[in-house]
Formats: C-alpha cells, structure tokens, sequence
C-alpha cells in the first residue's frame, strides 16, 4: 500500500529574518531616517541642545509603532503620493 503524499511533505522552513519587520530601533526606517536627519539639521544650525528633542521624538514613535510597527511607515508613504492623479 502506497503512502499519500500530502501538502506537508513539500514544506520548507522559512528563517526567522523573512518573518520580521524591517525596522530601526523598534519603529520603520523611513520615519527612524527622518527623525535622524531632522535632528543633525537642527543640531547644525541651532544647538546641540536640540538633541532631546529627537530623543523625545523617537521616544513617541517607539510608543506610537507599539502595536503596529508598519504604522509610521504607512502615513509616510501616504503622505508623500501625490493628490492630483492627470492622465497624459
């Protein structure tokens, strides 16, 4: 008698990375980029004491992406399309 061959016999094991989101320090890495560059420009023309305040901001994205890490990354996105669609 011949063995059925069934769909579980043809899995491969997927590695752990492909499973992750692709983040930053916890949240994506477009919005950890922005905070990154809005920080060394304020630092380079006002103070070195605006340092904080990136810390403050990446603090409130890491609270934010808590529950959704994709989060941050998707209003990024959504708002730099385009609002006006012409057709050629």
């Amino acid at each position: 008698m011949e063995e059925e061959i069934s769909l579980m016999d043809f899995a491969t094991p997927v590695h752990r990375v492909l499973l992750e989101p692709n983040q930053l320090f916890g949240i994506g890495i477009a919005p950890a980029m922005f905070i990154l560059v809005i920080t060394i420009v304020l630092m380079n023309m006002v103070s070195v004491w605006t340092f904080p305040i990136g810390i403050v901001l990446f603090i409130v994205c890491k609270i934010l992406c808590k529950k959704d890490p994709y989060m941050l990354t998707i209003l990024f996105e959504r708002l730099m399309q385009p609002s006006i669609w012409r057709a050629l």
